[in-house]
């Protein structure tokens, strides 16, 4: 058993991982053009930041949890498929990891994370994974690292057109339309999907089936981009979403629970340019809401909502083209009340914070620094430092050091089951140094990292069963990450792989025993072959043992899981028919206790371009 689990986390690092044809270019730095959230392309140099595009989006459509689990260092803890998904970054909690929808951090103002499959990925064009502290370009929650939701803008390609059509095992259902616009001065976007999911597995060896796990999810989104002048350019984007869950029991307690959650956004940028002056502005109103029925078949739910309003605010001047310095201010007021909330409670928060990036080739550096104002809380000054040294044009070097925070949520603050209003804020100091080598085709990335938090808010199970939040005084996580990359062409023929490797160690210091849900090792691994109109995927994720108990005396066991697909294009290459096979090998395991996963499932998909 020991070998075998040797093998499955060196596996990455000897083939490394499967991408499919079309997707070859799965891992690339950002391009300035592409972004609204800038920051994530000027300013993090020093990070590792890895990009998924939209071939990679597609394969692993449509929730964003799938996405991340199979093609990078992030772990879920899942209820169940479609159910509440949240992710551990670097061994930090799921609050610690912060989801920034072009720029905008967007985690539930409730509990601080997001469900990541209440994220659709089809309205986007890329996903980047920001790894190591970003709270001085992100905020409360940006300590683990950040997943980046991005919009993407064209000029002059007039009308283009795509619609796919999915079904599969459990009576799964995934449609979405996604039509652009463009002429040479105006960029429009919609993007219409809808995932439902009957979801009635059976249990492995057992005559039960997963019951009450049906769940329909729909989203819309549009973007505007129009060019006023050779100086101004004008942006508006909006996303919605609408989801209606069974939540399902365990497999000795069944559940007749249901969740409905609505999630708006909606963000309008401006950006200015002049001389060696660029400004950009950005107002956003964000609202969730929610209701939880104990009894789907009853009229009686408890409820919250949440509204925010933001203005955000950056100038940066470039003194010459190696030396950029940047300007940022932020306003922010929430306000929130739900039935599990004591009253209706409000939040207001400002920052101010300066980046400075310096390039003194082949040594490069950023500094920034954020201080941060509450109502209800005094924060510390936040920093972040880094440098990258090009030993050769294939050798890279890259270090840089953070200090990061967290103040506790409504959730952790009020919730009248459990919330804590003594709750301290979370601070951080982390390092990290990386290398990053390119030779004979290939590319390969390592990262050693340390993060010692000071009163680390925690959710974490009682004695008697119920989740209280509380403050761990002193926990250290530290571990590596390593990704690899490689494409080739050969003879009309395309050869991808790639893989990524992560050893983690998140120790509460006072009573030295693992954190809970954080496995030590995770590895993917996904290889791609493609050739004319044929392609093809295969796809492996490895997760090493968890505990599930703070006293490390429960866990459960690692697993491995497979998946491929095989794609053909007609006419002329605007049709494509899509097989894929999900879970090949039938592996029965869990992420979380009592909460069986499926077993094989296939799936199909119809995709036509216009």
């Amino acid at each position: 058993m020991m070998k075998k689990g040797i093998f499955y986390i060196l596996l990455p690092l000897l083939l490394c991982s499967l991408q499919g044809y079309g997707q070859l270019d799965s891992v690339q730095y950002l391009k300035e053009v592409v972004l609204s959230d800038i920051h994530l392309y000027r300013n993090s140099k020093t990070h590792l930041v890895q990009v998924l595009n939209d071939s990679v989006l597609e394969q692993n459509a449509p929730a964003l949890t799938s996405v991340l689990k199979f093609n990078s260092p992030l772990y879920f803890r899942e209820n169940g498929p479609g159910m509440v998904a949240s992710a551990s970054f670097r061994g930090t909690t799921a609050s610690q990891t912060a989801v920034v929808w072009n720029g905008i951090n967007i985690n539930s103002q409730f509990t601080g994370q997001t469900d990541f499959n209440t994220i659709l990925t089809s309205g986007y064009e890329s996903v980047a994974v920001r790894s190591g502290g970003g709270s001085v370009l992100y905020g409360s929650g940006a300590i683990g690292g950040s997943v980046h939701l991005n919009n993407r803008f064209r000029i002059g390609t007039g009308f283009r057109n795509k619609v796919r059509l999915d079904y599969g095992s459990f009576d799964t259902f995934f449609g979405n339309i996604d039509s652009e616009y463009s002429s040479d001065e105006l960029s429009l976007q919609l993007n219409v999907s809808r995932h439902s999911n009957e979801n009635d597995f059976p249990y492995p060896d057992s005559e039960k089936h997963n019951q009450n796990g049906d769940y329909e999810n729909s989203g819309i989104s549009a973007a505007v981009a129009y060019l006023l002048n050779n100086s101004n350019t004008l942006k508006f984007y909006t996303n919605h979403y609408n989801g209606d869950r069974g939540f399902s029991g365990t497999v000795s307690m069944a559940s007749k629970s249901k969740y409905e959650d609505y999630n708006s956004r909606n963000l309008l940028e401006w950006n200015s340019y002049f001389g060696r002056f660029v400004s950009g502005l950005k107002l956003a109103y964000l609202e969730e809401e929610y209701k939880y029925f104990e009894n789907r078949h009853s009229d009686i739910y408890s409820f919250g909502k949440a509204e925010t309003a933001l203005a955000k605010y950056n100038l940066s001047y470039a003194v010459n083209e190696n030396f950029q310095a940047t300007g940022l201010l932020e306003i922010q007021r929430t306000e929130g009340e739900g039935s599990n909330i004591e009253g209706s409670q409000k939040r207001e928060t400002g920052s101010a914070g300066v980046l400075i990036s310096h390039d003194l080739y082949p040594f490069k550096y950023e500094i920034s620094a954020r201080a941060e104002f509450s109502d209800s809380y005094d924060s510390p000054i936040l920093f972040s430092a880094g440098a990258v040294y090009e030993v050769t044009e294939a050798y890279l070097l890259k270090i840089n050091v953070s200090r990061n925070y967290r103040i506790p949520t409504f959730n952790d603050l009020f919730w009248h089951a459990g919330g804590n209003s003594d709750l301290k804020p979370e601070k951080s100091l982390q390092a990290e140094i990386g290398q990053e080598l390119r030779i004979f085709g290939a590319g390969v990335s390592i990262s050693g990292f340390i993060i010692d938090t000071e009163d680390l808010l925690r959710w974490v199970p009682s004695s008697g069963g119920k989740w209280i939040p509380h403050n761990t005084k002193e926990a250290r996580n530290y571990g590596l990450e390593t990704t690899l990359d490689w494409n080739r062409n050969l003879k009309g023929q395309e050869f991808s792989i790639f893989g990524t490797y992560a050893y983690t160690r998140a120790i509460d210091r006072a009573l030295d025993k693992e954190l809970i849900y954080v496995p030590k090792h995770k590895a993917t691994a996904s290889a791609g072959y493609g050739y004319g109109k044929f392609s093809s995927f295969f796809q492996f994720l490895y997760n090493g043992t968890i505990y599930t108990s703070s006293d490390n005396n429960y866990s459960l066991p690692g697993y491995t899981v497979s998946n491929a697909g095989v794609n053909y294009k007609f006419l002329k290459q605007k049709l494509q028919l899509g097989i894929e096979v999900r879970n090949i090998f039938k592996t029965e395991y869990q992420s979380m206790p009592s909460r069986p996963m499926p077993g094989r499932a296939f799936y199909s998909s119809l995709t036509f371009k216009f």
